[in-house]
């Protein structure tokens, strides 16, 4: 007699609590709610993960990759930087319950995510001046950068702000480029 297939993995429980966390948000994936959406019992689940927390971090590591090498990708005007900035922005309207548990509420993975945005900006920085920088300047750039475009972005969510994309880009770019004339 041959052993039972497991029908329910982690990659399933994964795929699932990801697609879920990217439209209710991180704070609202419950061992139900999955199981729900994915037709299971929770059971899988906690034999899969230790607990829910595990599971979030998890999802959160998902997010996080996600993030750095696919939404954070996006080309908008040819400028690494700003393009950075406009699909953070795309992220932040696509996404705003999600959007809002990790970098409103920063219930979740402050460290990785911030780490994640700040590699990817200086990444980004770097391409596009091609130039090197004085690294305090050059830390100050991706401060005011993220400090700029997560306020926009907060604003856009809360619905205070519609920008388009010119908008969005002469904002950041005369803030940034105010750091260089000094």
């Amino acid at each position: 007699m041959m052993a039972r297939r497991k029908e329910i993995d982690r990659e399933r429980i994964l795929d699932i609590a990801y697609k879920k966390a990217l439209t209710d948000g991180i704070e609202n994936l419950t061992a139900r709610s999955i199981a729900q959406t994915g037709h299971f019992s929770t059971q899988p689940i906690y034999l899969e993960f230790k607990n829910m927390d595990g599971l979030r971090k998890e999802v959160l590591k998902r997010v996080s990759r996600t993030l750095r090498d696919e939404i954070l990708q996006k080309k908008f005007i040819g400028e690494p930087l700003y393009d950075v900035d406009l699909s953070y922005l795309q992220f932040a309207r696509d996404h705003r319950s999600l959007f809002s548990t990790i970098f409103v509420n920063g219930e979740f993975g402050d460290d990785l995510i911030r780490d994640t945005l700040m590699d990817l900006g200086h990444t980004k920085l770097r391409e596009q001046y091609q130039r090197d920088l004085d690294p305090e300047l050059e830390k100050w750039l991706i401060a005011l950068n993220w400090i700029i475009v997560n306020g926009l972005a907060v604003m856009l969510v809360d619905g205070l702000i519609d920008y388009d994309q010119d908008n969005f880009v002469r904002i950041i770019k005369r803030q940034l480029e105010s750091l260089f004339d000094r």
